[in-house]
């Protein structure tokens, strides 16, 4: 009775154990218990089964009665029986499998990743008009872009952009850098334009001058000029017309204080040089002790006035002043040039009876 029992009891509680169909040689009332492999579990699992292009995820497993696990499909190597991975940058569809041994046997388990299609790139399209400009010169910008939603410029150029448009960019003086960088969901694209810049132009000179800086009243000086990278002259203020880019003038018969310009012109600008000269009237003061008697010895009583003649020649007077008045006894003789004069004077009566030259006298006159 207490045999059966007890073969009641086990077979009640454990009902993965079995019992034998025969006893043993020593006990033949008593059966032997074999006891079955335990279960082998494997777990495998992803925090996502659905991820962006170059998204990541993170596997995690647990296993029960393994003794060691290997990963196959899209990652590799030996494992252990329990973990967690991360796996980056997937760029496409993947497929994770663990397979791990327990004492009997081999079990495995799958899980499948989708990933979305590779996203549409952000694109950035700038042009320039030109890519070599003159000095001073100007350029204009072009620019479009696909898949951006903001743009600004670095470089040469600044401050935010549309998506789209141009700019023209003037007074450029050296070589030139514009950068468009773009941005959206998808990232950030940048452009770049180079612009080369010709050197600066060597400038027009002119130099102008004259002989003298003053002159008599009257007078002539001589002007004379040149010129670098000009192409062609201009005179203006007291002398005109058009001139040679280097040459020389006389100009006679300046009676008054002049001005003269000459401005020459190139590819590279106009540059211009300006004389000013002065007019000096020069005076000559004579005086004289008037006459009291005829050459006849008797009194001189209708004295009417006098004479004054004067030139640059002795004894050859090309200049008369008739003054009437005998209270007269002094005169000055004003706009002579710059040279020696000679003077000399008369009187004259009622009738118009004039007399002999006075003794002549001369004055030299200088700048």
């Amino acid at each position: 009775m207490l045999h059966s029992t007890f073969k009641y009891l086990i077979a009640a509680v454990v009902p993965i154990l079995f019992l034998s169909g025969c006893g043993t040689a020593s006990d033949s009332n008593e059966e032997s218990i074999t006891i079955g492999s335990p279960l082998l579990r494997v777990d495998l699992a992803s925090n996502n089964t659905s991820i962006t292009y170059n998204g990541s995820v993170t596997l995690s497993w647990s296993t029960s009665n393994a003794d060691n696990c290997t990963a196959s499909g899209d990652w590799s190597g030996s494992k252990g029986t329990s973990g967690s991975q991360i796996i980056s940058s997937l760029t496409a569809n993947r497929s994770f499998t663990l397979s791990c041994e327990g004492s009997t046997e081999t079990i495995s388990n799958t899980v499948n990743v989708s990933v979305t299609s590779t996203p549409t790139p952000i694109t950035v399209n700038l042009s320039s008009n030109t890519t070599s400009v003159a000095f001073n010169g100007s350029v204009t910008l072009s620019w479009s872009t696909g898949n951006a939603e903001s743009c600004t410029a670095s470089g040469d150029w600044s401050g935010i952009k549309g998506t789209s448009g141009s700019q023209a960019l003037s007074l450029l003086t050296a070589n030139r850098s514009f950068t468009l960088n773009c941005t959206g969901s998808n990232g950030v694209q940048s452009k770049t334009v180079n612009i080369s810049v010709a050197q600066a132009p060597t400038p027009v000179t002119i130099s102008l001058s004259s002989n003298i800086a003053s002159v008599a009243n009257n007078g002539s000086i001589t002007l004379s000029w040149s010129s670098g990278n000009a192409d062609s002259c201009t005179a203006s203020g007291d002398w005109s017309g058009s001139k040679i880019t280097s040459g020389s003038q006389t100009i006679s018969s300046i009676t008054s204080n002049s001005s003269y310009v000459l401005n020459c012109t190139g590819t590279s600008g106009t540059s211009n040089d300006t004389v000013n000269i002065t007019v000096i009237n020069y005076t000559a003061l004579l005086a004289w002790t008037p006459p009291t008697e005829n050459t006849d010895n008797s009194a001189l009583t209708d004295l009417t006035g006098y004479k004054i003649y004067y030139g640059t020649t002795s004894g050859s007077y090309s200049n008369t002043v008739t003054l009437a008045g005998t209270t007269l006894t002094s005169y000055l003789i004003e706009n002579l040039s710059a040279t020696t004069w000679y003077f000399t004077m008369t009187a004259y009566n009622s009738s118009g009876v004039e007399s002999s030259y006075a003794n002549e006298t001369s004055k030299t006159l200088t700048n």
